[in-house]
């Protein structure tokens, strides 16, 4: 019984180390996902963490998402991406896609979620049915994952992906969680594994929300 005990204590002591770190900084926790479409640890980081998570506190959360991954862009424009060519082709449609979203986050996360649910379309069948469901106009969208020479889009994405990448500094997993810009591997785990925790708590201790801590279920 008193080991149990003990180790319930250890166990609140590591996790509420982890959400000290967790600021929310003018009302709003910023949570940035490094993803790359073929990893399945991603889907079911977006699944079943992140979009609940959104669901539950989306007036309160800043969502970014960074599809990049470990993709290799050689000097002659061609890339490497991790699990297979067609990883790099939905790699560019979800940039593409955000970026035509990029005024309305609840669409972004709507549309990720969509990429990232089985049997993940655009990966798996080079499908753009989540395209359709947010309403974009395919012409435009195909234009711009055709014509990567027409717009930063990639060049933003490899250099913003770059410091949690770093295999000695960084987080190097994927799918990588940045909260509120900390590169932290452990915070980054935390955060795969019960990101509605985490975030909850924040805001319960936060002092600028009505979230009880009781409901957070840590």
């Amino acid at each position: 019984m008193i080991s149990k005990i003990l180790f319930s204590v250890l166990l609140c002591t590591l996790v509420l180390g982890v959400i000290s770190e967790i600021e929310v900084i003018d009302g709003k926790i910023k949570i940035t996902t490094l993803t790359t479409a073929g990893c399945v640890h991603t889907v079911n980081f977006i699944s079943n963490q992140l979009a609940p998570t959104y669901a539950l506190y989306e007036q309160y959360l800043d969502v970014e998402f960074l599809p990049w991954g470990r993709t290799i862009k050689y000097d002659n424009g061609t890339f490497y991406c991790q699990f297979s060519p067609n990883n790099c082709w939905a790699n560019r449609l979800h940039r593409c896609v955000l970026n035509f979203l990029r005024d309305n986050q609840a669409a972004q996360v709507r549309y990720m979620d969509c990429e990232f649910s089985v049997p993940q379309p655009a990966f798996q069948n080079s499908s753009y049915s989540c395209v359709q469901n947010e309403g974009l106009s395919l012409i435009d969208v195909d234009y711009c994952v055709r014509n990567p020479d027409l717009d930063d889009l990639d060049a933003i994405a490899e250099e913003a992906s770059r410091p949690a990448m770093d295999p000695e500094t960084g987080i190097n997993g994927l799918p990588a969680v940045v909260i509120n810009g900390i590169i932290d591997v452990e915070l980054s785990r935390q955060a795969r594994a019960n990101l509605r925790g985490l975030v909850c708590t924040a805001l319960a201790n936060s002092g600028v929300t009505n979230i009880s801590i009781s409901s957070c279920g840590n």
